[in-house]
This record gives structure tokens, C-alpha cells and sequence, in this order.
């Protein structure tokens, strides 16, 4: 009995030294969690920003970020520095290092515009809408419009017209979607298209590349071509210019090969 008791006793002495160091322990690590904690341990004391930037400046990030960059090597508030640089229209995408001991490595991706939409937003590579502040007299982009949800459509059709009619050293300055479906466009020539409510890339190349082939020079004598005939393309031409005898026996030829035209 009294080596039973002998065995309770010293278990009880083992257990009660194990509490003792396990709250040690805890105390400790949350003492040196909150001195961690505090903006004044190991403060940050360098913001470098990496990354190519065209757009935004660097004292504007600095600017935006210097409350939040103002605290200690592992209090930073990683996520809040992020969302507040990514508040900046210009930029797309921002990731953070930590850079020992008192240094902070923040990479910016920015937007890359590619068209103004709207003649009020940009568009990126993916046709999304971004709007920051910009001035749209110096950005020498295609203008393309329509209604917000179809940004990415517009987009990629201004890309396979002017992939199909490169060859003519012509490219798309406007392309517009209408609300109710109907697509326009303007070549950086002046030249004015209407091309209704299919996608227009097919019909406007083909009329223009037959066109050109009738004459070199007859795509500079264009104002205002409308494509939205199944069998033929009306042309109206610019002031001054006379589609004569010679050229129009020309262009029968030509087009009884291809499909018949109204001009």
C-alpha cells in the first residue's frame, strides 16, 4: 500500500513538472509573439518596387503604401499592402518578399493596354475593362465600343481584321458592336465600313483585298464601304474620284471570279 502510494506521489510530482514546463513554454511563446508583433521590432526600414512601370510612378506606390510600410519586419500587413496596391487601376497584379532583416521587395505587374473602350476605359490583353486615369489624346490605340459584356468579343474581332488585312497595310482605328448587334467600323485610312450583324471580319478583308486587286491604288479612293449584302459590296467613293468605263469592265472580271458586287 504505501508503495502504491510511493508510485501516485512521484507521478503526481512528474505531471506537475511537465504543467509547469508546458505553461512556461506557452508563456513564452506568446511573449515572443507579441514582442513580433510590435510595429517597433526590427522596423522596416526599405521599400524597393520591382517590375516594369510605364504608368504608375514610383513615388505614387510609395505614397499609397506609407502608413502601411510603417511597422515592423513581421507585424506587415501583407494582404492589406496588396489590396491597396492593386486599388491602382494601373496595376494588374503585386506580390511581396521579405527581405532580411529590415527590407520589403514589392513586384508590380502593370496593366498593358491594348484599346480605349468606350473612349472612357482601356481594355488589356484579355479584353478586360480597366479604368484609370489617362489621356486618351496620347495613347495611340484602336477605339473600340459597345456594351461592357461584350469587350472581350469586340476585342478579339478588331485582332482577326487586322491580321487579315495587314497585307494592305491597313488596320481597324474603330470597331463599334452595337446594343442591338449590328458592327461598324473605321480603317486607320479614313475608310468607313458597315458590316451588319455577322461577325465582320471575313466579309470586310474579302471585299477589300478584291478591291485592291482590281487596282493598287483604288483603296485610296474609299469613303464608305457597306458589306452587308449576301451577294455584292456597295461602295461610295471619295469626292472628286470618278470610277470610270475602263475600271468597271475591270471590276466585272473580277468579280463575276469572286461574287457579284453593287457599286
Amino acid at each position: 500500500m504505501r508503495e502504491l502510494a510511493g508510485n501516485l506521489l512521484e507521478q503526481s510530482k512528474s505531471w506537475a513538472k511537465s504543467g509547469v514546463l508546458l505553461l512556461l513554454t506557452v508563456i513564452i511563446v506568446w511573449q515572443l509573439t507579441a514582442w513580433l508583433d510590435k510595429p517597433t521590432t526590427m522596423p522596416i526600414k526599405h521599400v524597393r518596387i520591382g517590375g516594369e512601370l510605364n504608368y504608375v510612378a514610383h513615388e505614387d506606390i510609395s505614397t499609397s503604401l506609407s502608413s502601411l510600410v510603417q511597422t515592423g519586419y513581421f507585424s506587415m500587413n501583407t494582404a492589406d499592402i496588396i489590396n491597396k496596391l492593386t486599388d491602382i487601376e494601373w496595376i494588374k497584379k503585386a506580390h511581396i518578399r521579405r527581405v532580411w532583416p529590415d527590407t520589403i521587395l514589392l513586384i508590380v505587374e502593370e496593366q498593358r493596354p491594348v484599346a480605349v473602350w468606350n473612349e472612357t476605359a482601356l481594355l488589356n490583353v484579355n479584353g478586360e475593362i480597366f479604368k484609370p486615369e489617362f489621356d486618351n489624346s496620347s495613347l495611340q490605340l484602336p477605339r473600340l465600343s459597345g456594351v461592357d459584356d461584350h469587350s472581350k468579343v469586340v476585342l478579339a474581332e478588331q485582332k482577326k481584321i487586322d491580321q487579315s488585312i495587314n497585307i494592305l497595310d491597313l488596320s481597324v482605328e474603330k470597331l463599334t458592336l452595337a446594343e442591338h448587334g449590328s458592327w461598324s467600323a473605321v480603317l486607320g485610312n479614313g475608310v468607313k465600313i458597315k458590316a451588319g450583324y455577322e461577325l465582320p471580319e471575313k466579309k470586310i478583308s474579302k471585299s477589300l483585298l478584291l478591291l485592291a486587286s482590281i487596282e493598287g491604288g483604288l483603296i485610296e479612293h474609299l469613303d464608305e464601304v457597306d458589306v452587308r449584302y449576301p451577294n455584292g459590296v456597295a461602295v461610295t467613293w471619295k469626292a472628286g474620284y470618278k470610277f470610270d468605263e475602263a475600271m468597271v469592265k475591270k471590276a466585272t472580271l473580277a468579280m463575276n471570279k469572286s461574287q457579284p458586287t453593287k457599286s
